[in-house]
């Protein structure tokens, strides 16, 4: 689940931008797989060739946001993954232009899943070996371990509870062997579960979790609290940290706050790896303020931003760099959070009629216009299995989602089935309202549509980590609305996403609630039940996209924004985006030109 990391480090566009890009992509553009336009002379990853333009050099990067954590047991951060998925070999992946399917990455095959959705086999491939000190060849055993230090308290990983904790054992593991994580031989991996859910712990090994760690070289690091391993780590992708003769990272490859320096993995085989791995290093200095480096980018030589660009620079180089510009799509949703649980909005048919009332056009133009948002009108997002079978671009055809603009007429409809003949709420109380002031129009737009229909509101905005922290999260606050939310997934399988946000079962009052509207059908949570043992992609796709129907039917939230992600390059960068990374470059398939 990606809500705590992932889904927040996209940095907002919006405000500066709609009044220049609110129009852009109306003719002449690129369409990519999911029916989305990207403007014409803009790049897009569903695009961008996946060969290298030339081989070698030095990619020059600069990131305005220090990374978080550099160990693949502890990293749930975009701007960890960037540098993750060079150095380390996941047991899948996804190529960088689709997040339609899976690829074997580790491994050399897809998993196989027995007929009763308990059991996952997995063959490791032949060839691979880690970087120095270690040098031999990978195992099975070696994933074992990784996937088993994701319980180690001292490495603490964020999204082991969450994906991994139905393999028999791992629900009271500490880091040592799990029962259900098995090793017949050197290269082959067996998950034994204690429920059906194959599906979604075998589409959870893209994750960087799963990448080998060597527990005869790891272990002493893993038992230091916390874990030191990120320091000193082995690496099995293209590229390794650079490291001092006792192979320590920290201080050389990674200098915290100053840089990350990657090299070629001595021991990488291409033979066995998808990515082609153009470059001989890239080089990465941490820090500046983002207007200046993004325009260094625009102007400059071998240069790409790794964190998104600020408003000005995406307007800069929409403007007068459009070549130099990449917009992916995929990049999340961001959707007005009602609460289902406590105050006016367990009202179905008043979370219709906000829904009905409120302008998603204007909405989508706070946060930039077409360039970097579509107007949402249902929760599977572009490029997540389920999005067509959903409805596509258009959505489900109900009322109060026909006319984005806003329609008080249907509003009313519903205020007054509601139970307020007058068409509007005569109800006691303050609606009270938390958004994040990085783009106050939005929630400011929402309390103002509230405010049509006869509600009494009060708007508070904040820091985003506080919206997060203090109020969308907890609980015993009794948020009624909350405007600026969004949520990125983890992978492309549906339940990664709707299965959190809108299940009932996942609703917690002691720590952060990931389930923002505290959605609590119980249709719904059985039809999740129902479906969480699926296996088959398109089986799963429409089973997931009729949960997806279901929530719109209930107006669970309102949904008003997919996202697009900007990012820029220097000219002679032949840049390529990841889509699953919200379009962040993939630096083992980028290329100098």
């Amino acid at each position: 689940m990606t809500w705590a990391t992932r889904t927040f480090s996209l940095a907002a566009i919006g405000g500066a931008l709609a009044l220049v890009l609110s129009g852009c992509g109306s003719s002449g553009g690129t369409t990519v797989p999911s029916g989305l336009t990207i403007p014409a002379g803009v790049q897009t990853p569903a695009k961008q060739s996946q060969t290298c333009a030339t081989r070698g050099g030095t990619l020059n990067v600069l990131n305005h946001e220090e990374f978080e954590h550099i160990d693949p047991g502890e990293s749930y951060f975009v701007g960890d993954y960037q540098l993750l998925y060079a150095a380390q070999r996941p047991l899948y992946g996804y190529k960088p232009n689709s997040l339609k399917q899976q690829v074997p990455d580790l491994a050399e095959s897809m998993p196989q899943i027995s007929s009763d959705a308990k059991t996952i086999t997995i063959h490791i491939r032949h060839g691979v070996h880690f970087s120095p000190p270690v040098n031999r060849e990978v195992t099975s055993a070696d994933v074992a371990y990784a996937l088993e230090r994701g319980a180690n308290p001292n490495v603490a990983n964020p999204y082991f509870s969450v994906y991994f904790s139905s393999i028999e054992g791992a629900e009271h593991a500490k880091g040592g062997p799990i029962p259900g994580i098995q090793t017949p031989d050197k290269y082959t991996l067996v998950l034994k579960l204690t429920t059906p859910t194959a599906a979604i712990v075998s589409q959870a090994l893209v994750l960087p979790l799963s990448a080998p760690v060597p527990q005869e070289y790891a272990k002493k690091y893993d038992e230091k609290t916390p874990s030191e391993y990120g320091n000193f780590q082995v690496a099995t992708g293209p590229y390794m940290f650079k490291a001092n003769a006792e192979h320590k990272v920290l201080g050389v490859g990674y200098e915290p706050g100053k840089s990350v320096t990657l090299v070629r993995n001595p021991n990488w085989n291409p033979s066995t790896d998808f990515r082609p791995a153009c470059l001989n290093q890239i080089s990465i200095k941490i820090g500046g303020e983002p207007n200046v480096i993004g325009r260094q980018v625009l102007a400059g030589s071998n240069l790409v931003q790794n964190d998104p660009p600020s408003r000005t620079v995406v307007q800069e180089a929409y403007e007068h760099h459009r070549s130099q510009l990449s917009v992916s799509p995929g990049a999340g949703i961001r959707y007005v959070a009602v609460n289902n649980a406590h105050g006016p909005f367990t009202n179905v048919n008043l979370r219709k009629a906000l829904w009905a009332a409120l302008n998603r056009v204007a909405m989508n133009k706070a946060r930039g216009g077409e360039l970097v948002s579509n107007v949402a009108t249902h929760f599977i997002y572009p490029e997540l299995q389920g999005f067509e079978e959903a409805g596509g671009l258009t959505g489900p055809k109900v009322d109060y989602n026909e006319h984005p603009e806003g329609d008080m007429t249907v509003a009313e409809k519903y205020m007054k089935l509601a139970g307020y003949p007058s068409g509007k709420y005569t109800g006691s109380g303050t609606v009270q309202i938390v958004g994040s002031n990085d783009v106050p129009q939005a929630p400011e737009i929402v309390e103002q549509t509230l405010k049509n229909l006869g509600f009494k509101t009060k708007l508070t905005l904040v820091e985003q980590s506080t919206m997060y922290g203090k109020y969308c999260t907890v609980v015993k606050e009794e948020i009624d609305v909350c405007p600026s939310v969004g949520w990125v997934s983890d992978f492309t399988d549906a339940q990664a996403f709707l299965g959190v946000a809108f299940n009932g079962k996942v609703i917690s009052t002691e720590g952060p609630n990931p389930n923002f509207g505290q959605v609590n059908d119980p249709t719904i949570n059985k039809a999740m039940e129902q479906a969480e043992p699926i296996v088959g992609t398109s089986a799963r796709a429409n089973a997931w996209a009729a949960i997806d129907k279901e929530l719109v039917g209930i107006a669970a939230t309102v949904p008003y924004d997919w996202e697009k992600a900007p990012w820029v390059e220097s000219s002679d960068v032949a840049g390529v985006g990841n889509i699953w990374e919200g379009g962040a470059w993939d630096y083992s398939f980028t290329s100098l030109k």
